[in-house]
């Protein structure tokens, strides 16, 4: 007995020890119920899909089960080339349910938040070749097996049922939790959360409910239709009448599950495109509605009669006849009404029937994506930069960005890395309070150093390197942006973090040391979680771990911190074991009681791990901020934090349009501000968006996830900001949804664009960037993420997108509105004039000529007074291996362009409008 269920132990282990290390990983954040009920709802629904299944597999035993009463027919019912079709359909039926089977099974296992758009996911090069081999089984046990029992086919549908309804928790969770939004679509009366949290999960259930019934109809057809007897004969006796009422509910329960999968399918006229806006047009209203409306209660009225009767007569036959045939017309119908219906009566006047349509996709879109939240200033630039422009835009000027990140990081690469596996993976701009007696916040760009295992050489990619010696990375650099060293290098706060850190003030800036060390504090840097891929870790151990370099020494250290999962027991290290599938953490020799296994390193991935529900767009950036004492499961020594932006996302939104960029996207939310703890791991998810139905459904399943936005510690909500990644969503939507008017918006008159800039030698679209300047409207400079934008095929500008960052205004979107009969420079044409100025582009040409390579960097566009200032540093890096410098800076007002050693001489050259020894001008108005 030991022995025939001992083989059963190894997968029964590897469960529950997988099982254990997952509470123990959930349980570090005190959020072990989460995957309590995370793994309840997951048994709740294979138990709920096993009573289905083993219903439909109890029908099918019985029904093959002979009966006394039946009695074959004499005369062969199928023969022939009729008996061969049926067999074909039948097999047909049986391949294709056991395909989508195993494609929905690859995709709740590995995927499991994409089923509820699985059938416009693309195939993927791995999971082809298992499928086949598994159908080529099937298919071959099935055919060398014709028992009248539960087939082999039938137990692997089942199956596969099972963790399809197991694994998508996910959407039947937020099905019965999303709240109302309180906005009804107008053609089916129905609320937008409808859409957002339901749809999906009722499409999913039918259509899962559709392949069972059809596997089980379909196996034990082809069980009555291969016997012996009937592939000798080639013909086939038929049912017997038992096995003919038999066969009556299951077909009338398939024509309720298609009734109802046409009756929902209504509502996706909401979300797909036909004419020229999304969503239902006046075709999909008067045409294919009705038509759908008429095919769905046809099919559920068929199934009726499809249904035992203890009347049966020939009416009912020519009843089911009749709504067979209307259901069968009305899917005919709109396949070849349509397309002529749209070409002979909606084409000829297409703006009348489609007004109204259109209207609500602009509408439905602009509030997708929290466009119609965008506050419209008008603004008429002066050609001139007045004096007044100048003192109102003190502060602005004062924080102008001169350094953008690549350079920043190419040069981090040689100065700061120390070593070939230390890694400057990205640069977030930021803002610190560096100045007491001032409001406003210095700009700066901070880096963090991470550890890059696949940058170890080869002969240090030990064992006992990757997992207990190279564990984490260690420090940061932080540097102002608009300051340079004498060289031109950048002028760092903070550089060098290890026992020779270097905190440093900014006498050009007035800073001082004591405000950078008190604003930014150090603590320990150590980064055991980070942006960058990282193998597990263990820790602490009796091994020192590599903390950082100090000259030819290198300085170690031992992990004090609480991230982990637990080695403390034998138990505890074979499960970890098992999860790791390392069994050499069982002989090492070097643990201690206090050891734990630190897993999902990166933060992006920890993150998932606790809410699978969110997308993580752009990268994490990291803050280094002083802690306030008693905030619960924070610490007051520790001060570095990855700030991570979380998405909730639908393409069910009713008439709201998808992303230009071919994304499956039609509502967005940056909902959720998430906090990770670079050295204890702790992961922090607060709501940024409160009133998104789709995170107050997440937030009634997993209330102990969440927090008020409110309870963030507040020395970290000073570095919210609003996401690049983000904006350039909406962006994408605003370049024609900026138009409310229908008419101008089926003319396409309108429609703006994305600037180009030369960045070195390519041409890119010009990102959206942080600058710290005043709004026309505002007194005071405040952090901003501007994208400017022009008008399709012309390059003057149209408008600036501003993202308000700051206090109570985040998140706020401010447009501002250029005067479209008046040409103001884009980025594009102030670059281009920089380019054609003979005497930068000979001097830029000297340069190239040296062995040198100039760099463009971003050209600003930065609203100042009354007026626009365009800026765009100048750098300079040898073609192998050089430090790129700040050598030069461009300014413009439109009317000139200055090139001056810096920013202060281009702006007083500017003013001024007569060249210098250390800035050249040129006056565009004077240019023929």
């Amino acid at each position: 007995m030991i022995g025939r269920f001992g083989i059963l132990l190894i997968p029964l282990i590897v469960i529950v020890s997988r099982l254990q290390v997952e509470w123990y990983w959930f349980d570090q954040f005190e959020l072990g119920s989460v995957y309590g009920k995370r793994f309840f709802l997951q048994i709740a629904g294979a138990l709920f899909s096993f009573l289905f299944v083993g219903s439909c597999g109890l029908w099918r035993q019985s029904w093959l089960r002979p009966h006394e009463s039946d009695q074959e027919e004499k005369k062969p019912v199928l023969s022939g080339y009729r008996y061969g079709f049926s067999l074909l359909a039948c097999l047909l039926v049986l391949v294709s349910v056991l395909a989508i089977d195993t494609r929905l099974t690859w995709l709740a296992w590995s995927e499991p938040f994409s089923l509820s758009f699985w059938w416009s996911l693309p195939f993927k090069s791995g999971w082809p070749l298992l499928s086949l081999s598994i159908l080529v089984l099937t298919l071959i046990m099935f055919g060398l097996t014709r028992s009248r029992r539960l087939g082999l086919a039938q137990v692997y549908g089942s199956v596969c049922i099972c963790l399809i309804v197991a694994r998508s928790w996910g959407l039947w969770s937020l099905a019965l939790s999303i709240p109302d939004m309180g906005r009804i679509e107008p053609m089916l009366g129905s609320d937008v959360s409808f859409g957002l949290g339901r749809f999906s999960a009722i499409a999913l259930a039918l259509e899962l409910v559709l392949l069972q019934l059809s596997l089980t109809l379909s196996t034990a057809l082809w069980s009555r239709l291969t016997r012996a007897t009937c592939l000798s004969d080639w013909a086939f006796p038929g049912l017997t009448v038992r096995q003919r009422h038999g066969l009556r509910p299951g077909f009338g329960l398939v024509l309720i599950t298609c009734a109802g999968l046409m009756w929902l399918s209504r509502h996706q006229l909401l979300w797909t495109q036909n004419g020229i806006a999304a969503g239902a047009g006046w075709l999909d209203v008067h045409l294919l509605l009705p038509l759908r409306t008429v095919g769905s209660i046809a099919l559920l009225v068929l199934a009726l009669f499809v249904l035992p009767s203890p009347f049966p007569s020939l009416r009912r036959r020519q009843v089911r006849l009749i709504l067979a045939s209307i259901a069968v017309a009305s899917f005919g119908l709109e396949m070849v009404l349509f397309p002529l219906m749209h070409w002979l009566v909606v084409r000829p006047r297409e703006l009348q029937l489609e007004k109204p349509y259109i209207s609500r996709a602009i509408e439905a879109t602009r509030h997708a994506y929290q466009l119609d939240a965008i506050e419209t200033e008008n603004f008429d630039p002066s050609p001139h930069i007045s004096p007044k422009d100048v003192q109102d835009g003190a502060s602005t000027l004062t924080n102008i960005r001169l350094w953008d990140s690549q350079p920043l990081l190419a040069t981090n690469r040689q100065l700061q890395q120390l070593r070939v596996y230390y890694r400057f993976t990205n640069a977030a701009v930021d803002r610190y309070q560096l100045r007491p007696d001032l409001l406003e916040r210095q700009q700066v760009i901070l880096a963090a150093r991470e550890l890059d295992q696949a940058a170890l050489p080869k002969r240090s990619r030990t064992w006992q390197n990757r997992h207990f010696v190279f564990t984490h990375g260690f420090g940061f650099t932080l540097s102002p942006v608009n300051s340079r060293t004498a060289v031109g290098l950048p002028d760092y706060f903070i550089s060098d973090i290890g026992r020779s850190e270097s905190i440093n003030g900014n006498d050009f800036l007035e800073i001082s040391r004591a405000d950078v060390k008190k604003n930014v504090p150090i603590g320990k840097p150590a980064l055991y979680f980070g942006m960058l891929p990282s193998p597990y870790a263990v820790a602490p151990t009796q091994i020192q771990e590599f903390d950082h370099p100090e000259g030819d020494e290198n300085t170690y250290n031992h992990y004090s911190g609480s991230a982990g999962i637990p080695l403390a027991t034998l138990w505890q290290r074979i499960a970890a074991s098992i999860y790791i599938r390392d069994p050499r953490l069982l002989n090492t020799g070097v643990l201690q009681p206090d050891s734990h296994l630190l897993i999902r390193r990166d933060v992006k991935k920890r993150v998932k791990a606790l809410a699978p529900f969110l997308q993580l767009k752009g990268d994490p950036y990291l803050v280094s901020v002083p802690m306030e004492s008693g905030l619960d499961r924070y610490q007051e020594d520790q001060h570095q934090y990855w700030i991570v932006d979380g998405y909730t996302s639908s393409n069910t939104y009713p008439y709201a349009s998808t992303l230009p960029d071919g994304q499956k996207m039609r509502y967005v939310r940056n909902s959720v501000k998430v906090i990770v703890d670079a050295y204890n791991g702790s992961v922090h998810l607060y709501v940024s968006e409160p009133d998104d139905p789709i995170i107050r459904g997440w937030q009634k399943v997993f209330p102990k996830l969440f927090q008020p936005l409110e309870s963030m510690p507040t020395s970290l909500r000073k570095h919210l900001m609003v996401p690049s990644s983000l904006l350039e969503l909406q962006v994408q939507q605003l370049l024609r949804f900026h138009v409310t008017d229908a008419r101008i918006f089926y003319s396409g008159d309108d429609v703006w664009q994305v600037p180009q800039e030369l960045y070195g030698t390519t041409q890119i679209p010009v990102a959206p960037y942080h600058i710290t300047a005043q709004l026309k409207r505002s007194l005071d400079s405040e952090f901003l993420l501007l994208q400017p934008l022009t008008p399709l095929a012309r390059p003057n500008l149209s408008g600036l997108l501003a993202a308000r960052s700051d206090a109570d205004h985040y998140g706020e979107l401010v447009l501002m509105r250029f005067p479209s009969d008046v040409p103001i420079f884009g980025p594009e044409q102030v670059q281009a004039l920089i380019n054609q100025n003979p005497t930068i582009s000979q001097q830029f040409g000297l340069w190239d000529r040296a062995g040198s390579q100039v760099v463009q960097g971003n050209l600003l566009v930065v609203p100042l007074g009354n007026a626009l200032l365009y800026v765009e540093p100048i750098y300079l890096r040898a073609r192998r291996g050089g430090l790129p410098t700040l050598t030069r800076v461009v300014v413009s007002n439109g009317s000139r362009v200055v090139m001056a050693d810096d920013l202060s001489t281009g702006l007083e050259v500017l003013f001024q409008g007569s060249a210098s020894k250390n800035g050249l001008v040129q006056d565009l108005e004077k240019v023929s």
